[in-house]
């Protein structure tokens, strides 16, 4: 112990990075099937992650613009970012005519594409419309430098895919319900699961409710940091409500039955040696260990205190004849085989490849061989000495208890109504395997990124297609295709827009046909603007074809907003680039196409890992069975047939009732009911175990009442949770261990019973 304890403060203080987890997707499974999908999501989720978008409005635009200049000032002094995005750079706003103004003979919008592919005399027209038009602004600059007044609507169209904002003092404004909006956005100096980071998000929730009262403007942010942050804040909440009242519970029981503060620091002793190697043993193993992890983990642990309940029960009830290791021996044979039911059932989960539940499973049985170990070694020496005599508590209530477990039909009866009641809940179980329950989206947020989206139009969704290709220009060829696919799409209302680096970068094949529709444009059209245009002469393109190319275009400040999208060359040598997908209304069929295709994937990491948790829900109650078989087959080994299989009814009718009644209660059922099915089988064979190797059954009947209720505590209170998954976990064990400690005694033969009862009565 004390070594581990030396390795724990090596992994809290001299750890670069904290031995904690936070981000809920270090829970998940990586993508198995398309490593190159994975690379993308990795790719957007790290691009996406550390942003944060402020959005200031208010009904006066100068008012508005003061605030923002005094926002941004005060941005600057916190720690939080790395680089704040507020006036756009006067040469970002050149960057573009710099771009694109050398190459405007080879870009084309796709009306000017059909227009001189079909009818090359209505840009002549146009032309001529637009001069005499007082309101168009044609200078005699721009008619030189592009007869044809080519450049200005191709310039306009990209314009307008960059969003519904226009600059107003290098301010991006917009207008939405009569108000001015200020879009400012900044990237996080760290992680946004940096505990450290997050620790300053009251600081700027203090910057913007002070720039609120002196301007009087609306201010409105959102980002993953805000979620990460209460998601983090609930934990630790959910942990101190969960632990303290697990601790308190405990104290309080065992200072109420035992009187004494010995039992009580022996108790604590094995519970604080299971967490200390769990927690150690985690990190030394995985790197972190997750606080998902720890919330169950804790919790589990807490199965450990049923060996010391056991022992101390035992010591009491011998009183003066007490002798620690004919004590120990007593109880060996129990704890041990409930040890190994337990760990059959903990490990099991580590072949689930969900990093969350190796974790989980992991830390759960170190724990519990840590605490077995610190009752079987520590126990006899600590609590040599014989308790103070007194009677054991509930005497009276356990013998009647016990007495009705004499009763033929209430043996029967009891067992089969609970059963009966649980087939009802059965019959209307549903699934939910949405990994979006996994974590409660607080309200006020997600309100705030709502409004954020409708005013900007800036989506978050994390719905993309990949698209691969084997080089540069084939790739962009790709993106074109697909992305006429998807403009398709958008007419026929499957979804509302999308993103793609090929809205604002042709493939070198398009910019050749371009330029060569220019240049017949010119040939066929050039005499006839010049009979129109008398003050002119003939239009000639003296331009040679000089494609713009991927390099020019990533390393131009323009697509700094972009560059996300640019996957480049990846491991397997293949080029890839992403296009991010918008409020799509039906999905089929973006997937049947992407299905349909050898070169695009549709991405979506949460419904992925949402249909993985199904998988796995599915592999899990394989899982459940195969080592409800195993554990059948240990106690056949240990006793005859039937009574192993007495052994076993408890904590399967437990485990169905569990199920039931979280169905009745209306909750979908998921994963996580699941696992507290493994929870109540090990608990439940616990009960009857050491009904089956009691010695006396009023103590064994006293030390599983003792651990049913401190189980009971903890796991009610997961059943307060705020996060679905959590309190639907809360109510199966809550409900699975009072039925297994209801029926426990089922295990007990109707003759030890008796006996018990006789005993008691003379």
């Amino acid at each position: 112990m004390l070594l581990l304890a030396v390795a724990l403060g090596q992994q809290l203080f001299f750890q670069r990075s904290n031995p904690i987890e936070t981000n809920i997707l270090a829970l998940l499974p990586e993508n198995r099937q398309d490593p190159v999908a994975q690379q993308a999501f990795d790719h957007v989720a790290k691009s996406m992650s550390n942003k944060v978008i402020f959005l200031l409005g208010s009904d006066d635009a100068d008012n508005m613009l003061a605030a923002a200049d005094a926002f941004d000032s005060a941005l600057h002094t916190s720690p939080l970012f790395s680089k704040i995005t507020a006036k756009v750079p006067v040469d970002t706003q050149q960057a573009w005519g710099e771009l694109y103004f050398p190459k405007r003979f080879q870009l084309l919008t796709a009306d000017q594409k059909a227009r001189l592919t079909l009818h090359p005399e209505q840009q002549t027209q146009y032309v001529i419309q637009s001069l005499y038009n007082p309101f168009s602004g044609v200078t005699g600059q721009e008619l030189a430098s592009d007869p044809f007044l080519l450049f200005r609507d191709y310039l306009s169209q990209l314009t307008k895919q960059t969003g519904n904002f226009s600059l107003n003092k290098g301010y991006l404004t917009t207008q939405y319900q009569g108000k001015q909006f200020v879009l400012i956005s900044a990237d996080l100096a760290d992680s946004p699961y940096s505990y450290q980071l997050q620790q300053q998000l009251p600081a700027l929730l203090n910057i913007e409710q002070g720039i609120r009262d002196t301007y009087k403007v609306e201010l409105l942010h959102t980002g993953v940091v805000f979620y990460a942050e209460h998601g983090t804040e609930s934990a630790k909440s959910e942990i101190s409500t969960i632990g303290v009242g697990s601790l308190v519970g405990v104290i309080l029981l065992l200072l109420l039955v035992y009187r004494s503060p010995l039992p009580l620091a022996l108790a604590l002793l094995s519970i604080g040696c299971g967490l200390l190697a769990a927690f150690v043993g985690t990190v030394a193993i995985f790197g972190k260990v997750h606080l998902f992890s720890l919330v169950f983990g804790a919790s589990l642990i807490g199965v450990s205190i049923d060996y010391a309940f056991h022992f101390l029960t035992d010591r009491l009830a011998a009183g003066n004849s007490w002798h620690a290791n004919k004590g120990l021996k007593q109880i060996f044979t129990a704890i041990t085989l409930g040890l190994i039911t337990s760990l059959i059932g903990y490990l099991g989960m580590l072949i689930a490849p969900f990093p969350g539940l190796q974790q989980l499973s992991l830390f759960s049985a170190i724990g519990l061989v840590a605490a077995y170990a610190t009752v079987v070694c520590w126990y006899p020496v600590l609590a040599a000495k014989p308790s103070q005599s007194r009677p054991l508590p509930l005497t009276r209530a356990m013998h009647a208890w016990l007495a009705l477990w004499q009763q033929p039909l209430f043996r029967k009866g009891l067992p089969t109504l609970l059963l009966s009641l649980a087939l009802v809940g059965l019959y209307h179980v549903e699934y939910n395997d949405d990994i979006r329950q996994l974590q409660a989206l607080p309200q006020e947020l997600k309100q705030q990124e709502d409004t954020i989206k409708a005013i900007t139009g800036l989506s978050s969704s994390q719905q993309m297609l990949v698209v691969t290709a084997n080089n540069q220009q084939q790739l962009l060829q790709n993106l074109e295709s697909v992305s006429n696919t998807l403009t398709q799409f958008q007419h026929q209302g499957v979804l509302k827009g999308f993103q793609s680096i090929s809205q604002y970068l042709p493939s070198e094949k398009t910019q050749r046909q371009n330029h060569e529709l220019i240049q017949h444009l010119y040939q066929q059209q050039g005499a006839v603007l010049a009979q129109s245009l008398p003050t002119a002469g003939q239009a000639k393109l003296e331009h040679d074809f000089s494609p713009l190319t991927i390099a020019q275009f990533i390393d131009s400040p323009v697509s700094e907003p972009l560059r996300f999208l640019w996957l480049g060359k990846l491991a397997n040598q293949q080029h890839a680039a992403i296009i991010m997908l918008s409020d799509v209304a039906d999905i089929a069929p973006i997937i049947d196409f992407a299905e349909q295709s050898a070169t695009v994937s549709y991405l979506n990491k949460a419904d992925e890992v949402s249909a993985l948790f199904g998988e796995y829900r599915v592999r899990v109650t394989e899982l459940l069975i195969a080592a409800s078989l195993v554990i059948m087959a240990v106690l056949w080994w240990r006793y005859d047939f039937t009574r192993a299989v007495r052994l076993m009814l408890p904590p399967v009718i437990a485990g169905i009732v569990g199920i039931g009644v979280t169905s009745l209660t209306g909750v979908p059922l998921n994963l996580f009911n699941l696992l507290a099915l493994i929870l109540i089988l090990g608990i439940g064979i616990d009960y009857t175990l050491f009904f089956a190797e009691q010695h006396q059954a009023d103590t064994t009947l006293l030390s599983i009442t003792l651990s049913a209720m401190t189980t009971l505590l903890s796991f009610g209170l997961l059943a307060l949770s705020q996060t679905q998954a959590i309190h639907s976990f809360g109510i199966t064990v809550l409900t699975g261990i009072m039925v297994a400690w209801l029926l426990a005694p089922l295990s007990m033969s109707p003759a030890n019973t008796s006996s018990s009862t006789k005993e008691h009565n003379a």
